[in-house]
């Protein structure tokens, strides 16, 4: 039987699950939590020598990275399709689960960060602080980390995050208009659940209006997804009542200010004239 592991938690982790669900592949689970480091545990390590999650392990098979954990899903069990037949289909899929680890995945770690984890590291001893950055093990990881908990919404990684959102949503809004309901058009798909997990986060941080307001066909995409049997059962679900409310209440202290870096950079590309193509590292020049 195929081994998942992984922390319930972890968006990279729940796009996994939900394309399990999704294929209703029956497997056995290890928990790995993140936030007692035991992804650097000699025992995990000897699995995946990388200290990341997920991992998935299928007879005798071990695969890596999420986003190539789904597309072996899809490839390998029987099941509703999630992904196109024809290569343009497969393609554009690929665009969106491409943007997720180049942009999104990145976005949504340092607005948690900002949030309910930066309220759980500033809690900890300095000592205990420090050996986390150390275990990054990436410099440039390490400092946005560090200043997402040091400075919070005020860092320059939390404002291009917002911007990066932004980005993805106005993108959003016209695919789902030309093509919808779903960005693969009728077929629900790896792009879907990819992007999945970091709606939820901001869902559950209570701050997804600040870019949902005035998007009917995200918005609407959204209220589809979260009536999933996959979302509900993976995400929904699985998370406890004191991790939602751990979210929602380190949210809602920095709602206001979430509005108001939004509303700064949407000025800005205004002004620029280049819409929510504005360049980004423009909008990181100011916190």
């Amino acid at each position: 039987m195929p081994i998942l592991y992984h922390d319930v938690n972890a968006v990279c982790c729940q796009k996994v699950e939900m394309a399990l669900a999704e294929k209703d592949v029956t497997y056995d689970e290890k928990i790995i939590s993140l936030f007692k480091n035991e992804q650097y545990s000699k025992e995990y390590l000897q699995i995946n020598g990388r200290g990341i999650v997920p991992t998935f392990v299928d007879d005798g098979a071990t695969i890596i990275e999420s986003t190539v954990i789904c597309e072996y899903i899809e490839d390998r069990f029987p099941g509703p399709a999630l992904m196109p037949a024809d290569p343009f289909g497969r393609a554009s899929v690929r665009v969106w689960t491409k943007r997720v680890d180049e942009e999104i995945h990145r976005s949504a770690s340092v607005l948690s960060f900002c949030a309910m984890f930066r309220d759980r590291m500033l809690a900890m001893p300095r000592e205990e602080r420090e050996m986390r950055y150390a275990n990054i093990g990436d410099p440039v990881r390490e400092d946005m980390y560090r200043g997402s908990v040091e400075r919070g919404l005020d860092s320059p990684a939390a404002v291009q995050s917002i911007a990066l959102y932004e980005r993805l949503m106005a993108d959003m809004e016209k695919s789902l208009q030309a093509t919808g309901p779903w960005l693969a058009g009728s077929l629900f798909s790896l792009a879907d659940i990819g992007l999945a997990p970091y709606f939820a986060r901001l869902h559950y941080l209570g701050i997804i209006d600040v870019w949902l307001g005035d998007r009917p066909q995200t918005a609407a995409w959204w209220e589809r997804l979260m009536a999933r049997q996959s979302y509900r059962r993976v995400i929904d679900h699985a998370l406890t009542d004191a991790e939602k409310q751990e979210m929602s209440g380190s949210g809602t202290k920095l709602y206001d200010r979430f509005v108001e870096i939004h509303r700064s950079y949407l000025d800005r590309a205004a002004h620029s004239g280049q819409g929510n193509r504005f360049r980004i590292s423009a909008a990181t020049d100011q916190a």
